[in-house]
């Protein structure tokens, strides 16, 4: 199935999950260049780059991309929300954040994501309420003394 994007994509996926960043990237460049409308791809690129700080304006752009294919879809919003909380740009941020966390209220990182763009801006008993629901939730990629930490420096 040499059209199937799924294993490349896969790829890419595994990759970054062992922290082979440079691999992840190309496994997911190498999706993009067969179909440059691949909305998980570019996702999946532009929040690896943004977390990890690296290209803030190419994860930007990659995202807003993700999201033009993808309207409204959460966890790009968070993606997109967090490579601008990554540039600082708190005001573009939390709209962003706050719209995924309502999405997915479930979701561990996204509102770790939230409470650390409402504690930048000063919001601290939200920014609490939101780590509380990080701990809450389905705990994936997050680590939870890291998280039970922010809250013990909010007290």
């Amino acid at each position: 199935f040499p059209g199937d994007l799924t294993v490349p994509f896969q790829r890419g996926a595994l990759l970054e999950q062992r922290r082979d960043y440079a691999g992840a990237e190309a496994a997911f460049r190498q999706v993009l260049e067969r179909d440059p409308l691949h909305a998980p791809a570019l996702n999946y690129l532009g929040y690896m780059l943004a977390d990890r700080g690296q290209r803030l304006d190419e994860a930007v752009a990659l995202v807003e991309r993700a999201l033009a294919i993808d309207p409204g879809n959460g966890a790009y919003l968070d993606s997109l929300g967090w490579a601008y909380f990554r540039q600082e740009k708190f005001d573009k941020a939390e709209p962003l954040l706050r719209q995924a966390a309502e999405q997915t209220p479930g979701n561990s990182v996204i509102q770790d994501h939230l409470g650390d763009v409402l504690w930048a801006t000063g919001k601290r008993r939200e920014a609490v309420e939101a780590w509380r629901r990080a701990l809450a939730g389905d705990g994936e990629s997050i680590e939870r003394r890291t998280i039970e930490g922010k809250i013990a420096r909010a007290r």
